[in-house]
């Protein structure tokens, strides 16, 4: 329907014009060579021809650009569970007595826990998932050469996420074990959640630009 419409407006542009009107005051006169009449026809059919491949092109550029969309947002999504669950181990930090140890592990599967263990002997814990960009970096390229708007994003999105994936480095640094004293711990606790609230609004305004919606929903894997 799309596609009728735009060819009657180029039909309807082109009878319109002086120079059409002109020939087919001609062409009843009888003043006008056949060849050039051919000549004509020749030409309006390239004309159309090539509007039809640059619409031909559009829909598909359209097509690739929602793809990109769909396959990054599941990504962001991975990226958010890692930001709930680094939020939730600097927030445990700034709630537990200095008596509390810390404790990063990793299972025979290769799976990564935040542990912490009270003085009472109590424990408790939860995931600490990686922060991935293999996707984004892949298909970045991609987004450069087809939408001008969604690559400024991606490059906002990509810096929040070497944000994220700092802090969560952090977390070996200063929460580990609590080998650098309590006072690292808690020093690096402040930090991070000053710098997640920020990374998130990045994440989800590049998540809006991919799916329309709020990031609110994550994926574990």
């Amino acid at each position: 329907m799309a596609l009728a419409y735009l060819l009657l407006f180029f039909v309807f542009e082109v009878s319109k014009s002086h120079a059409f009107t002109q020939g087919v005051n001609k062409m009843l006169s009888g003043d006008i060579n056949p060849v050039s009449i051919g000549a004509s026809v020749a030409i309006s059919i390239f004309l159309i021809k090539e509007f039809l491949e640059a619409y031909r092109k559009s829909k598909a550029r359209s097509r690739k650009v929602k793809a990109l969309k769909a396959i990054i947002s599941e990504e962001i999504e991975i990226n958010y569970w890692a930001w709930i669950q680094i939020e939730t181990l600097v927030n445990k930090v700034k709630e537990f007595p200095r008596t509390t140890d810390y404790k990063i592990s990793t299972s025979t599967s290769g799976v990564e826990r935040f542990e912490f263990i009270h003085i009472d002997g109590s424990f408790g814990g939860g995931s600490l998932p990686p922060v991935t960009e293999k996707i984004f970096n892949k298909l970045i390229i991609d987004i450069a050469e087809l939408d001008k708007v969604f690559y400024e994003k991606a490059i906002s999105y990509s810096k929040s996420i070497a944000d994220l994936k700092h802090l969560r480095n952090g977390a070996y640094d200063f929460i580990h074990e609590t080998q650098l004293g309590d006072h690292y711990t808690d020093g690096f606790a402040d930090y991070a959640l000053d710098e997640l609230p920020p990374i998130y609004t990045t994440m989800s305004k590049f998540y809006e630009i991919c799916t329309g919606e709020e990031l609110t929903k994550h994926r574990m894997r």
